[in-house]
């Protein structure tokens, strides 16, 4: 849900202020790594504490929602062409490309960053197009993030 702030002067600034404030808090939530555990499925990791383990990446993700955390992503800037595209960068997870964040530069959304997952690596299902905008890159890739976590961990109500 996306709110449209007052028009101008101090409403403006304190509604700037509470927004950012819940941002912030938002953002401050626990980021975990999921990662493969040599031939015993997947380990939920916090640092260098190894919170749980499953036997497959789905049931992990599912913890790690569950506790109102998003999955630590890996981010790399995106290369086209042997380039790196200036304010665009690529998720991954497992070494698989798993969403991109990129600054709007031009038109109604100037200044904003867009964001969506995409996938076609086998292991995961077929993504249904998720994507928003954010105000920041800080904000996009937390928006990446708990979105992709979700998506994995809601994998189960897509199977046929």
């Amino acid at each position: 849900m996306m709110m449209v702030p007052p028009p101008n002067g101090m409403m403006a600034r304190a509604w700037q202020s509470s927004r950012a404030r819940s941002i912030s808090r938002w953002m401050n939530g626990e980021r975990l790594k999921v990662r493969l555990a040599y031939q015993r499925g997947f380990q939920i990791v916090d640092g260098s504490t190894v919170l749980a383990a499953f036997e497959n990446h789905v049931e992990a993700f599912k913890f790690v929602r569950d506790r109102g955390a998003r999955v630590w992503l890996g981010w790399s800037r995106t290369v086209i062409g042997g380039q790196s595209a200036p304010y665009d960068f690529s998720a991954s997870f497992l070494q698989s490309s798993v969403g991109r964040i990129s600054k709007n530069q031009w038109g109604s959304l100037s200044g904003t960053w867009s964001w969506s997952i995409s996938t076609s690596d086998p292991r995961f299902r077929l993504h249904g197009g998720q994507r928003g905008t954010a105000d920041t890159k800080d904000e996009a890739v937390f928006e990446l993030e708990r979105e992709f976590t979700r998506f994995i961990a809601e994998t189960e109500k897509y199977r046929r």
